[in-house]
């Protein structure tokens, strides 16, 4: 996991990825009354876990996929059934846990397939502005076809041609003044997709 956090605004509270697009479920949980952990010991929730691991290829132990296969007929209202649902949920490789307080960026931290699947059990309203946050990553605001890059691109091409106008004439320059802060928006904010996307 990467150390460098992006953060959004949901409705004026921060939402934290990290530069590789984990996402800070402790804190966002928080915000809704609930705790990550709960969502992790549910046996659905488990299912879901080791079914995105298989599809991404996670190395999992094979004891682990035999106790996957069990999970269904687990007593999930048991304290000891609870603490393997968690166990197991951890084993997949897509849940991280770290130590310290939410500010620092301790808590639990979820892989970024795992986002949506969260935030649905959380609120629907939560979820619904994740699936637009993703595609807008994915995709730009600009066009739902533009990728992070060539928004990145096209922010910084527009600027270097602003700024080669602003060399040539006082009218360039003056436009250049009005521009400069846009670009330096839209570079902002294209760099943070590409950051988050691409993980640098």
């Amino acid at each position: 996991m990467s150390a460098s956090i992006i953060r959004f605004d949901y409705q004026g509270l921060p939402v934290r990825f990290n530069a590789d697009g984990w996402l800070h479920a402790t804190e966002i949980a928080a915000r809704f009354g609930r705790e990550p952990s709960t969502w992790l010991r549910q046996p659905d929730t488990v299912g879901y876990l080791a079914a995105l691991a298989q599809a991404l290829g996670v190395e999992v132990k094979t004891s682990t996929l035999e106790e996957f296969n069990k999970i269904k007929y687990l007593d999930s209202s048991k304290a000891a059934n609870q603490a393997k649902l968690l166990r197991l949920s951890k084993e997949t490789g897509l849940v991280k846990t770290k130590a310290g307080s939410p500010e620092t960026g301790g808590g639990t931290w979820l892989h970024p397939k795992l986002a949506v699947a969260f935030a649905r059990w959380l609120d629907a309203k939560f979820a619904v502005w994740c699936d637009m946050q993703i595609d807008d990553l994915l995709h730009g605001t600009q066009t739902p076809t533009k990728s992070a890059m060539q928004a990145l691109d096209e922010a910084v091409s527009l600027m270097e041609a602003d700024k080669a106008i602003a060399s040539k004439c006082g009218m360039g320059l003056a436009r250049w003044k009005k521009a400069r802060k846009e670009h330096i928006k839209a570079i902002e904010q294209a760099t943070r997709r590409a950051q988050l996307l691409l993980g640098f």
